[in-house]
C-alpha cells in the first residue's frame, strides 16, 4: 500500500469518496498537516489560483477547502482550520482583486499597486489662541 493511500485511510471518514480525477489533489491536501512540500503546495495553489488555469475536474477548488478539512480527521484539527481557512482567504482574495478593473480600484490602467497620491495642499500653520 502506498503511504498517501494509508494515510487517506486513517484521515478520510466513511462518507468521504473523492472523485477518481480528484483522488491525487485529495492525497495531496490530506498531506499538508505533516509534509511541509505540501503545505507549501496548497499555498503556492492559493496565490496562483487567480492567475492560472486549474483544472477543476483535477483539482480540489479553494472554495471547498474549509469543508474539506471539516470532513477529515487531523491530529491538531484547529490548526488545520486555520491554515485552510488561511489558504481559501489568499485564493479567494486574489480572484477577487482579478475581477476588479483598474478603474474601479482608482488606478490608471498600468499603474500597478500603488495608486498615485493626489498632491496635498500647502501645509497651513496654526496659530494657538493668545499667542
Amino acid at each position: 500500500m502506498h503511504p498517501s493511500e494509508r494515510l487517506a485511510r486513517l484521515a478520510c471518514h466513511g462518507q468521504c469518496r473523492p472523485d477518481p480525477e480528484r483522488r491525487a489533489h485529495h492525497d495531496r491536501l490530506l498531506q499538508v498537516e505533516s509534509d511541509p512540500d505540501a503545505m507549501v503546495d496548497l499555498f503556492e495553489t492559493a496565490v496562483t489560483w487567480a492567475e492560472l488555469e486549474y483544472s477543476p475536474t483535477t483539482t480540489i477548488p479553494p472554495h471547498e477547502w474549509i469543508d474539506f478539512a471539516e470532513r477529515h480527521r487531523w491530529h491538531d484539527a484547529d490548526r488545520m482550520l486555520w491554515i485552510f481557512g488561511l489558504a481559501t482567504d489568499m485564493a479567494l482574495r486574489g480572484t477577487l482583486a482579478a475581477d476588479r478593473e483598474p478603474a474601479a480600484l482608482g488606478l490608471a490602467a498600468g499603474s500597478g499597486i500603488c495608486p498615485t497620491l493626489d498632491p496635498v495642499e500647502p501645509r497651513r500653520h496654526l496659530r494657538v489662541a493668545g499667542a
